[in-house]
């Protein structure tokens, strides 16, 4: 059984299409039950009403009755994915906005399959594109992929930030029975961050898969508070590549 994780705040332009498209790309290419796990963190919205609108026997809604961040909004869909679900083979997250596209997931799913323990939608493999991304922005996220590969470089991973990622769900359960409400600790963008890092404490086996970002799909801005989240992972990089030095074990 699949597992996909929505996290979803303020997303009722794009849910509706994202879940249908879901629905259609599991139908053709995903032998496997599909279950699609939307956690509404707190919108303001109709992101609920959208959802509630396609109810059926493989959607499940989740809520937040405030918002409490990306890293919470996983966590919930993780825990309810492998522990209310035993079945649940592999667990994937994707972000709610349309701009990761469902035709990866066979292709992530059969890298589980093959072995890989983590597999990542990367824009940082031959073959990836980014449509509708400033040049700026670019250029930021892919400084930021080359200090995390020299700071805390993770054997196989070149993009440590992106959320589209397909996770072998005992792995998941491992990292839970091991942190606990901690495994992940980042409330806000940087939590992919803070998951990838400990899951190679794990000596997970991760792969990446190139992706096409179409962040040309994305309505509205972007929710992510670009200074923040830079800092957060930072943070993060400073403690796990000096651990001695931080006040954080």
């Amino acid at each position: 059984m699949i597992a996909i994780v929505l996290p979803a705040y303020n997303e009722e332009e794009s849910i509706s299409l994202l879940i249908e498209h879901i629905r259609k790309i599991a139908k053709k290419h995903l032998p496997e039950r599909v279950a699609i796990i939307v956690v509404d963190d707190g919108s303001a919205d109709n992101t609920i009403g959208c959802v509630q609108g396609l109810a059926d026997s493989d959607l499940v809604l989740l809520r937040h009755p405030k918002n409490k961040g990306l890293g919470e909004a996983i966590k919930t869909g993780m825990l309810h994915a492998i522990y209310q679900s035993p079945d649940v083979d592999v667990v994937v997250t994707m972000d709610s906005d349309n701009t990761h596209t469902p035709g990866l997931l066979k292709r992530m799913i059969m890298a589980v399959e093959e072995g890989s323990d983590v597999v990542i939608a990367s824009r940082y493999q031959p073959g990836s594109r980014v449509v509708g991304v400033s040049r700026y922005r670019q250029l930021l996220s892919l400084g930021m992929s080359w200090m995390f590969r020299l700071m805390v470089p993770v054997p196989g991973v070149k993009d440590y930030s992106c959320g589209y990622r397909a996770y072998r769900a005992e792995l998941l359960r491992s990292a839970f029975q091991k942190w606990d409400d901690q495994f992940i600790s980042q409330s806000g963008f940087s939590c992919m961050v803070d998951i990838l890092l400990k899951l190679n404490h794990l000596n997970a086996i991760m792969t990446e898969v190139p992706m096409i970002l179409r962040y040309d799909y994305k309505k509205g801005k972007s929710k992510m508070n670009v200074r923040k989240t830079i800092l957060d992972t930072l943070v993060l990089a400073w403690r796990e590549r000096f651990p001695r030095f931080s006040q954080k074990n």
